[in-house]
């Protein structure tokens, strides 16, 4: 890569691989720009947000200040690794609770839909990019290819990992397959396939990790209770309520036994009987009105629940039953969201990218 100089003599160089501002670069001019893209950070539920921008580049710093990101992962054994798939600059981890960020070698550019974590060895990590699936099984320092959809129009756009048994992986494509693999991404086989709607993300229960849900854009949810064998196609509880049958995701709360969250265009429904009987929670906004990015529940009190839309960050301390909206770190829209579960939960929210 190639040098870029100025006059002005930068300290260090940008790299196009990454498309980021080095730390400083806004300096030169008379009236620096702020960037409110990259990763946020907050240890007290909103109140006040920190913006994670260093990136290591080996001999020098760069910024994620103006990055865009599609994905938070955060290791469940250790709240400090955590990992960020991105909108076109490949996938990014942080061993530091995000104080600074590494590029993954090997995974440098283009969008990263997924990551999945090992739950009992933190160097083993799946990455979900375009039509491939990557492992890396020394904590990012080597990451090979171990999955490839030869339908280069499509993507693998969920990716998860049985907490019981970390050999089962379950992958969702932009076509509506559900692929698993039983010996750590060696091999895979179908499962299950909605034809022509794109599989969400998938959630595996964290009680029983048999019962496997996938939200999909146009089906409804998928269930399984036997790891994939059947699959029950819940649609019709979602009739009465306009744009339900495409969620965007479905979340399963960690701690309350069957209950889940379903998110769409609608809104958000609640089941409190695994997914046969569904509610809906009454919102700030009218239903069918806002497009919701992301819900999470803090992984400690099930009471505290936290969405995300376009422009809003919306706070719930009683199970969704009153909101309190908080400003966002950003202005330009809230991709992710995800707590880390221990010792004490930190939520972290990733910036959709920059408006053309």
């Amino acid at each position: 890569m190639k040098l870029l100089t100025t006059r002005y003599s930068l300290l260090a160089a940008l790299i196009p691989v990454f498309g980021l501002m080095l730390l400083g670069a806004g300096c030169l001019d008379a009236t620096p720009v702020a960037l409110d893209g990259g990763i946020f950070r907050s240890a007290d539920n909103g109140a006040t947000w920190k913006q994670l921008k260093i990136l290591n580049l080996g001999t020098k710093l760069g910024s994620l200040a103006d990055l865009g990101t599609v994905t938070i992962a955060a290791d469940p054994q250790d709240p400090s690794a955590v990992y960020v798939g991105t909108v076109e600059n490949g996938l990014l981890y942080s061993l530091d609770g995000g104080e600074s960020w590494s590029p993954a070698k090997g995974l440098t550019i283009g969008r990263v839909n997924a990551v999945a974590i090992d739950p009992k060895d933190k160097c083993t990590v799946y990455a979900a990019k375009s039509n491939q699936i990557f492992k890396t099984k020394n904590c990012s320092r080597d990451w090979n290819q171990v999955f490839f959809d030869p339908r280069l129009d499509k993507v693998f756009t969920a990716l998860t990992i049985d907490w019981f048994n970390r050999n089962i992986l379950y992958a969702g494509t932009s076509e509506g397959d559900i692929f698993r693999s039983d010996d750590g991404a060696n091999t895979w086989r179908a499962l299950e396939r909605v034809e022509g709607t794109r599989i969400n993300n998938l959630v595996i229960d964290p009680r029983d990790s048999r019962i496997v849900y996938a939200a999909t854009g146009g089906a409804g949810i998928l269930k399984t209770i036997d790891a994939g064998a059947h699959w029950d196609h819940i649609i019709k509880p979602f009739q009465d309520f306009e744009s339900a049958r495409r969620p965007t995701s479905v979340v399963v709360d960690p701690i309350v036994a069957n209950r889940v969250y379903e998110v769409s265009k609608y809104g958000i429904l609640r089941s409190d009987d695994g997914g046969a009987n569904w509610k809906p929670l009454t919102l700030p906004t009218p239903p069918g009105t806002t497009d919701i990015r992301a819900l999470v529940i803090h992984p400690k009190n099930p009471h505290i629940l936290v969405y995300a839309s376009d422009t809003s960050l919306i706070f719930s301390v009683n199970e969704g039953t009153s909101w309190t909206p908080k400003k966002p770190p950003t202005g330009r829209g809230i991709s992710s969201l995800i707590f880390t579960v221990s010792p004490d939960p930190v939520l972290f929210l990733g910036a959709a990218a920059k408006p053309k």
